[in-house]
């Protein structure tokens, strides 16, 4: 190994990663926009997809090259597009309203264009022996066309609203049809008549199906929910409900073997599911990297790789790998981060997550010190710890609140009900005997701990939906903020409201009272402020037309606020001097809480991207003061640009992959908790690079031999 005799070089270390970004094969670039769809060939050599400006493109799988010159058709919208069994054919369904099959797509393309729907056709479907071409549209109905005529050979009709996928059963006997009105329909594919009663959704229309490969099991998601549903066709029943995205799912479909279901998301990513049918157990592996919306997931035909579009314009290729991972992710959330509290001693964070968990951390080596804490069965919005180190209590969409006991994980007391909707907000009284709760039906509740009572003046009204909830540090005030209201601050003994502090600040997200307990913080949309107690007197902090803000803290001392911002970035803010003092960047989605450590030299922060990080704030303050040659402190003092590290003159030092940026752990971050995490490092020697990129060599090693080849 040539590398011993090197010094200088930049060294990569992964863990619970393997290659380029684990799954990732390659990124398809071409389209100019929103790639609405893709579909594989019937032998993989090929994949079509489509895009919201009309075109087509045909790439081969192999190299990731186009194999022909874009298709062009007379629309501005391509909502589906499927192969046929021969691979010969393509169908597409067009936004205007038409049905095209374009034959010989590797050659001189022929279309045939099948008229009939009134309005948008929303999806195609081939019949498995090719025969038959289904197409469902918002005119309400289902059309079966002659895949070698075009001919119109049944209308099926009874659906209230607009058909929004077909699939047809592998037998090629049965279609099944989802629409807009809520039901899933099955027909016989010959005679278009109804198969038994139509499958009723309860939440909202139906926005994909598929059938499980041996034809008993229909997977179907649905435009208001996140979760999937897997229905026994026989009995019309669900056998198995799939969560794990934190928006709708645009598609679904089986792999060949039915062991495995990808579904593409509004969440930005596609997941591969692995289900035991028998027994209700699921498996679900988040392939990330896309920026925006994936609106099409599809198998190859071995099972082997996905392909997903996006509306970021790309195609990414995924490895599926055959349940046969070499390297096991990390200890973390399986799901966005929403909030993240420190124990009284600083040594355990605790963290709450829309994979419906609660953790316990340990704040120096990252290792979850308990199994999940599990009961909550939707999105924990808020975490606490009481000030006696003692419990913690959570709340959650499911509009109940929990307490569990810190150092076990077991329950204290039976969920608190009593909130008409989604709680997102919790904070337990300094003396730790109360605690507080906000929710999206506009009110403030107080509990008793000790008996998980409310209090007999509880609840406490409120004008608008309440998002945050803290008390002073005394304990006799207690405060609520909501999106559009004034900022409500109550007696606590009593319940009495004192007064209404106008914030400034629209959309308000967090609120927080000063260690001295003589102002407010309060941060929302592009503003953040303090707010005087006893004059009401207005300080901006943070002031921009250009980054939204998320949430802001006090350091245990009130000299530094911590500011989370949409951007991805967080920022440390000096308010005796009334500048920024720190930026970290490190964090790949948007943060959603902050919170100091009690000695005040650490901040923990969390982000949509199942990450929790912990800074050093002394690091992240020389960093941003210095402007250091160091490739480690400029990864986080200056960030990436397009995906590059510079060096102090500009210059390339390092390229880092899109999946890898959001693992990278490299100082001021002490701690990251991840499913992946990658460390950078140059050693004692530093780095050379530029005109002493020579000296890499060490000279006691030997003489260097350079060969040259022509």
């Amino acid at each position: 190994m040539l590398i011993p005799l090197f010094g200088g070089l930049i060294s990569i270390k992964t863990f619970g990663i393997n290659g380029h970004g684990d799954r990732l094969i390659m990124t398809l670039n071409g389209h100019k926009q929103i790639v609405t769809s893709v579909a594989y060939s019937p032998d993989g050599r090929l994949l079509a997809s489509g895009s919201g400006t009309g075109t087509v493109r045909i790439w081969e799988t192999r190299t990731g090259e186009e194999i022909v010159a874009p298709l062009q058709s007379n629309s501005d919208w391509v909502d589906a597009i499927a192969f046929a069994p021969n691979g010969k054919s393509i169908a597409l369904s067009m936004g205007a309203g038409a049905v095209y099959i374009w034959t010989g797509i590797t050659s001189q393309p022929t279309t045939l264009r099948l008229t009939g729907h009134s309005e948008r056709v929303s999806c195609v479907a081939f019949s498995p022996n090719g025969s038959v071409l289904a197409s469902g549209s918002w005119d309400k109905t289902i059309r079966l066309w002659s895949a070698d005529t075009g001919k119109n050979v049944a209308i099926l009709q009874g659906h209230a609203g607009e058909v929004t996928a077909v699939a047809f059963h592998p037998s090629g006997q049965t279609l099944a049809s989802c629409s807009s009105d809520r039901t899933i329909r099955l027909w016989t594919s010959q005679t278009g008549e109804h198969i038994n009663l139509p499958i009723k959704h309860d939440d909202s229309w139906i926005a994909c199906i598929h059938f499980l490969p041996d034809g008993r099991f229909l997977a179907s998601a649905s435009s208001l929910s996140s979760d999937i549903k897997v229905w026994d066709t026989q009995t019309l029943s669900i056998v198995a409900t799939l969560r794990g995205h934190v928006d709708r799912a645009n598609s679904i479909q089986f792999s060949p073997d039915g062991q495995s279901l990808v579904s593409a998301s509004n969440d930005k990513t596609a997941c591969l599911w692995t289900m035991e049918l028998a027994t209700g157990r699921y498996c679900c592996i988040a392939l990330s990297g896309h920026s925006e919306s994936v609106l099409s997931a599809v198998f190859s035909p071995d099972g082997q790789y996905v392909a997903s579009a996006s509306g970021d314009g790309t195609i990414r290729i995924w490895n599926t790998g055959n349940n046969q991972r070499t390297v096991q992710p990390l200890q973390a959330h399986a799901k966005a981060v929403s909030s993240v509290a420190v124990s009284p001693d600083g040594s355990l964070i605790v963290s709450g997550s829309e994979d419906h968990s609660v953790c316990v951390w340990d704040i120096r080596t990252g290792v979850l010190k308990l199994p999940p804490l599990l009961g909550h069965t939707d999105s924990v919005r808020s975490v606490s710890i009481s000030s006696n180190g003692r419990l913690i209590a959570s709340a959650s969409k499911e509009r109940t609140i929990r307490l569990w006991y810190l150092h076990t994980g077991g329950v204290a007391c039976e969920p608190l009900k009593g909130h008409g909707s989604l709680v997102s907000a919790v904070a337990f009284s300094p003396d730790a005997k109360s605690l507080a709760s906000g929710s999206l039906d506009k009110t403030v509740r107080m509990w008793d701990v000790a008996t998980g009572k409310p209090l007999i003046f509880s609840p406490l009204m409120f004008e608008d939906s309440v998002t945050t909830v803290a008390f002073s540090p005394d304990g006799q005030l207690l405060a609520a903020g909501g999106y559009l209201s004034d900022i409500h601050i109550w007696q606590t003994a009593s319940g009495q409201l004192l007064r209404r502090l106008p914030p400034g600040v629209l959309y308000g997200q967090s609120i927080e009272f000063s260690p001295a307990g003589t102002h407010i913080l309060a941060a929302g949309y592009n503003r953040v402020i303090t707010l005087s107690l006893i004059t009401a007197e207005c300080i901006p902090v943070y002031d921009s037309a250009m980054d939204s803000v998320n949430t802001a803290a006090f350091s245990p001392d009130g000299r530094i606020i911590c500011i989370s911002f949409q951007n991805l970035k967080v920022s440390l803010w000096d308010v005796v001097m009334r500048s920024t003092i720190a930026v970290l960047h490190g964090h790949r989605s948007r943060v959603r809480s902050v919170a100091f450590t009690p000695c005040g030299q650490f901040i923990v922060s969390c982000a949509d991207n199942e990450t929790i990080r912990v800074w050093d704030i002394k690091i992240a303050c020389l960093q941003y003061s210095n402007s250091s040659s160091d490739i480690v402190s400029r990864l986080t003092s200056t960030g990436l640009n397009d995906g590059w590290l510079l060096g102090p003159a500009g210059e390339l030092l390092l390229w880092v992959p899109e999946e890898y940026q959001v693992y990278l752990h490299v100082p001021p971050c002490t701690t990251l908790i991840a499913p992946h995490c990658i460390f950078v490092d140059v050693g004692a020697d530093g780095l050379y690079h530029g005109k002493n990129w020579t000296k890499c060599w060490r000279s006691d090693t030997g003489p260097a031999i350079i060969s040259h080849s022509m």
